[in-house]
């Protein structure tokens, strides 16, 4: 089997609420549903910081995707959702190997159903015989339910005269989306006494679940005023189209729910 890319010991190099440890590294496949000919996955962290004659001692399994070839997409990822929709009935051929045995197993089924396994851990769901799993929704879902996901924090954080609070989709696979939650969070802590949380999306319900890796952002300030606060926001939110002249057309609703 490929030897996987060494890594530190630390969770802060693996996605969040997936049965599976998913490095950082994957930030792509996962943004548009597409894992490719090479990409090698373990049930276990420290797998990937061993060699292959060691990794075979540990408990747990392993992933080696053989089809699809790599290729090159002409989307960004988290540019939009249309990607990772149409990648999610793809077809994925991939080697499922017990670690510590001989078993191996040849499976041939969507991207999705792999995707699924990784996030739920439930080996039943690659069998095509069974309902097929709806596509999660995303961070450009969750901008809809904003002051629904209010509500996922604690009481004690509730606005009152002297906090403002902003809260924004974030999605920490999807380029665009996490580039804007990173460049917001440091906007806000560099200006103002921020407290940053992060809940995963899915605790709103529903439904249809929303992707593991979507979150609702939430910053605090205090002793500040929402004026200051939509001026910082502008200033890293705001990108006008070229040669567009006149006043500013910012429309912070556009990105997330200030209060």
């Amino acid at each position: 089997m490929e030897k996987s890319k060494t890594m530190a010991k630390s969770k802060t190099n693996f996605f969040p609420n997936f049965s599976w440890a998913i490095p950082k590294a994957f930030a792509d496949p996962l943004s548009t549903c597409r894992f490719e000919q090479g990409d090698t996955l373990y049930e276990k962290e420290s797998a990937y910081n061993l060699p292959w004659s060691d990794v075979r001692k540990i408990p747990g399994r392993a992933i080696q995707v053989l089809s699809p070839s790599r290729g090159v997409s002409s989307k960004t990822p988290g540019q939009d959702d249309s990607a990772f929709a149409e990648n999610w009935n793809s077809e994925v051929i991939f080697e499922l190997r017990d670690l510590q045995g001989d078993k191996c197993d040849s499976v041939t089924t969507t991207q999705g159903r792999l995707y699924s396994f990784l996030w739920l851990g439930n080996e039943d769901i690659l069998d095509g015989d069974t309902d097929s799993p709806p596509v999660p929704r995303s961070a450009s879902a969750l901008k809809k339910l904003l002051p629904e996901a209010t509500k996922l924090f604690s009481a004690e954080l509730l606005p009152d005269p002297d906090q403002i609070r902003f809260f924004l989709p974030a999605d920490l696979a999807a380029g665009l989306y996490h580039d804007k939650y990173l460049n917001v969070k440091e906007k806000l802590q560099a200006e103002f006494e921020t407290t940053v949380q992060l809940e995963p999306a899915g605790i709103l319900g529903g439904s249809t679940p929303f992707l593991p890796t979507v979150h609702v952002a939430s910053f605090t300030m205090k002793n500040t005023t929402g004026d200051l606060v939509e001026d910082a926001l502008q200033s890293v939110l705001y990108k006008p189209a070229p040669g567009r002249k006149g006043v500013a057309r910012f429309r912070l609703k556009t990105h997330g729910l200030l209060m």
